[in-house]
């Protein structure tokens, strides 16, 4: 399987948990590591022509001055100075294009994949891709409980990135019995308009400024939002241990730290609307495919949920 073909779908990949306590030191240098095999792959891809109409890197390596590995590599990138620039200004001078392709590896999930819509497929293999070696199958994970906008919600951290991927999926109402339903994914029209109806409310509900969206911002507040889901689990901060990540993220501890809003949910997903509705659909496809709301507000996942994708072991 080519990891970069998936990581172009989601931003989830970047705010898998980094343990910061010194049981698992280990942690954080393996992610980083597969974020530098996910961006190497694409570079091996742009060699190959595969990508020679979008944006690419200028040098064959991540910007090493980002807060987390491969996270933000605007300053090397051919559309640096678009990554600066709010984004809805920047997606007018090019209509019809996919923002993806624009910013392609400005981040390790930020890969253009072309314009194919197979959005159940691709969700199951986003899904194997992003659980990886962490994965400890169903329920073995350790036990969370979020505390989020006067909401318990319970969950198991069966692979590093469910942490973050659980509360943002539940946030956005995208997971399984909260009103999409898995079989849509099928008919690609109309899971891409459910897409749009949900950035439109998005839009309705925040109101997001111009100078709100702009590239460089969203791949530097990935680690930040994954700092504050942690703070609403009551955990070690997650993601990065950069001083202006955890500075942003009000983090001083578990117990005195800024925790994670639906605002802020919503502004990263709604992000990946201005870039294109493909790139929304597709994380919505994922979140959906992965997860489940149970009885007394308990996220389950795969074999505990109604549909799971064929072709995955629980």
């Amino acid at each position: 399987m080519r990891m970069a073909r998936f990581a172009s779908v989601l931003s989830l990949l970047s705010l898998s948990t980094c343990a910061e306590d010194a049981q698992e030191p280990h942690v954080c240098d393996a992610l980083g590591q597969v974020n530098m095999l996910q961006m190497q792959t694409a570079l091996e891809d742009q060699s190959r022509g595969r990508s020679a109409r979008c944006g690419h890197l200028l040098l064959e390596t991540c910007d090493p001055a980002a807060n987390y590995p491969c996270s933000n590599n605007c300053r090397i990138h051919t559309n640096r100075r678009d990554c600066y620039r709010p984004l809805s200004a920047v997606m007018k001078e090019h209509p019809g294009e996919d923002g993806y392709c624009i910013f392609n590896q400005t981040a390790f999930w930020v890969n253009y994949t072309g314009p194919q819509l197979r959005f159940e497929a691709d969700a199951k293999e986003a899904i194997l891709t992003m659980r990886g070696a962490s994965y400890r199958g169903i329920n073995t994970g350790l036990p969370i409980l979020y505390r989020f906008e006067g909401q318990e919600i319970s969950s198991h951290m069966d692979a590093d990135h469910y942490l973050f991927d659980d509360l943002y999926g539940f946030s956005l109402g995208f997971l399984q019995n909260q009103g999409l339903n898995p079989s849509w994914m099928q008919n690609t029209s109309l899971w891409s308009s459910l897409s749009e109806q949900a950035c439109q409310r998005i839009q309705q509900t925040y109101h997001f400024k111009s100078e709100e969206l702009i590239l460089a911002d969203w791949l530097d507040f990935n680690q930040v939002i994954a700092v504050m889901t942690a703070c609403s689990a009551g955990m070690p901060a997650a993601g990065s241990s950069n001083p202006w990540v955890l500075k942003a993220a009000g983090w001083h501890g578990p117990s005195d730290c800024r925790p994670v809003t639906s605002r802020d949910f919503a502004k990263h997903h709604y992000v990946k609307c201005v870039l294109g509705i493909k790139n929304s659909a597709m994380d919505m496809a994922v979140l959906n495919a992965r997860a489940c709301v149970l009885p007394g507000n308990r996220i389950g996942h795969l074999t505990e949920c109604a549909y799971m994708p064929a072709g995955i072991d629980s």
